[in-house]
């Protein structure tokens, strides 16, 4: 690994890349918030039936983000292995991001067929362009502040989009749609993508990759699964981020509902509510540099969850009248959020490293891609259990919910995902890439690197 210049960043490069993420958000964030009540309220899907598609699409999306990550890694252009994706994949993105909010004029079964093949083709979109994107961070320094603090403006950028999807999506659905949501949503997001595209082109410009593999490696697939799954820290990430990310669309899936039938919430409340976590998140994002500075990230990490299980299982014990209190159970929970999001893809940047310090092999794309790949498993089995959960326990779209119905909601904002980050934190306990391990590993590659440039 080479290094063209001193791998430290400049502000403005750390900004042009969070605003990638800012555009990624734009698709992520109303995936999280919106996509379950846009199918079993507006388009006219069973949530049962939501669920089972999820369930494929994502876990087919996750085998396919090997694919993607093994592709860049082996990208060779003028503009690097990484950025060339930016450029190439935003306006298909945004284009497929309408599509999937569009309700055709079909009959229900054809109806179900479209949603399966735009919602299939919307998460290939996003892995093409969100795996080299994510990679891109491991190329543009290895210094492990500057690193942190990369993925900090990535992730406070990241809510900037959450920002504009949950503050603005409902208001905007209102004002396009007068009256009709599906006409709402689909403008809503067209608008949406004319953001993503200008959002990543501006990524594209402003960054630079400068951390190369060796030019005589030459591996295959195989070769580098094989390494990857040699890889224990990168393995505890892998599960890490699978269950993460099952717990969070458990929860993040259910909000909509929780405000809307649990909550009696009106639109500005729930948009409220929504606003608050995106800034919460923030904080938390902004925050991650002084909490690792303080105890380390893996300390950081498993602190972050053990945030992240309290306040969601305090929320249990909210009833709907506290305003103010369930407001600051939400604005506590993504604080640790910001805390979670930051320090796991500074960390899986690490287990990149560690990966070539112990194999003599760099294969950052298939690292990213491959811990995407767990998150899309994650998300796959969060929207199944959401769906399937919100079947038994008796949801019917628009009506009145019964206590029981209302009653499961709850749980799936609260204790469900409270046990799935608690258990979370304890995996991490046998995470071994600390401060100490990773200064090491950055000496000797850095060594390593002087010796062949000399």
């Amino acid at each position: 690994m080479t290094s063209a210049d001193s791998t430290k960043i400049s502000i403005k490069e750390k900004i042009g890349y969070g605003l990638g993420d800012t555009a990624s958000n734009l698709v992520w964030a109303t995936l999280m918030s919106f996509i379950m009540y846009f199918y079993t309220d507006v388009f006219g899907i069973a949530a049962a039936a939501v669920g089972t598609m999820f369930l494929f699409a994502r876990c087919f999306d996750g085998v396919t983000d090997f694919i993607t990550g093994a592709i860049a890694d082996r990208t060779n252009s003028r503009w690097g292995k990484f950025r060339p994706y930016l450029l190439w994949m935003c306006l298909p993105l945004a284009i497929i991001t309408v599509l999937t909010f569009t309700v055709p004029d079909f009959d229900p079964t054809g109806k179900l067929v479209y949603a399966w093949v735009t919602y299939n083709l919307l998460m290939l979109a996003y892995t093409a362009i969100n795996i080299p994107y994510s990679a891109l961070s491991g190329v543009m320094t290895d210094d492990p502040l500057d690193r942190t603090s990369l993925n900090s403006y990535r992730m406070v950028l990241a809510q900037c989009g959450g920002f504009i999807v949950n503050g603005a999506t409902l208001p905007l659905v209102k004002y396009f749609g007068k009256g009709n949501e599906a006409l709402g949503f689909q403008l809503t997001t067209a608008l949406f993508g004319l953001l993503i595209v200008i959002l990543f082109l501006v990524t594209f410009a402003t960054t630079r990759e400068r951390i190369q593999p060796e030019p005589e490696q030459k591996t295959t697939l195989r070769q580098d699964l094989g390494t990857l799954f040699r890889n224990r820290h990168w393995l505890i990430m892998f599960a890490a981020g699978m269950l993460d990310l099952t717990f969070i669309i458990v929860r993040a899936a259910t909000l909509v509902y929780y405000c809307k039938y649990y909550l009696n919430f009106d639109e500005g409340r729930t948009t409220t509510f929504l606003l608050l976590g995106n800034i919460g998140f923030i904080a938390g994002a902004m925050a991650t540099r002084f909490l690792v500075r303080a105890v380390g990230k893996k300390t950081g990490l498993i602190t972050a969850h053990l945030i992240l299980a309290v306040t969601a299982a305090a929320t249990f014990w909210v009833p709907p009248g506290q305003f103010w209190l369930i407001m600051a159970m939400q604005v506590l929970h993504t604080i640790g959020g910001g805390f979670n999001a930051t320090l796991y893809w500074a960390m899986i940047a690490d287990t990149a490293d560690f990966s070539e310090w112990k194999f003599k092999v760099r294969t950052t794309g298939i690292v990213f891609s491959a811990t995407t790949c767990s998150q899309k498993i994650g998300m796959g089995i969060g929207g199944a259990i959401t769906g399937y959960l919100l079947t038994n326990f008796g949801y019917v779209a628009g009506a009145i919910q019964t206590a029981e119905a209302n009653h499961g909601i709850l749980l799936l904002v609260s204790l469900i995902p409270a046990a799935g980050f608690a258990f979370v934190a304890l995996l991490f306990t046998g995470y071994g890439l600390n401060e100490a391990v990773c200064k090491t590993v950055r000496e000797d590659l850095a060594n390593r690197r002087l010796g062949r440039d000399i």
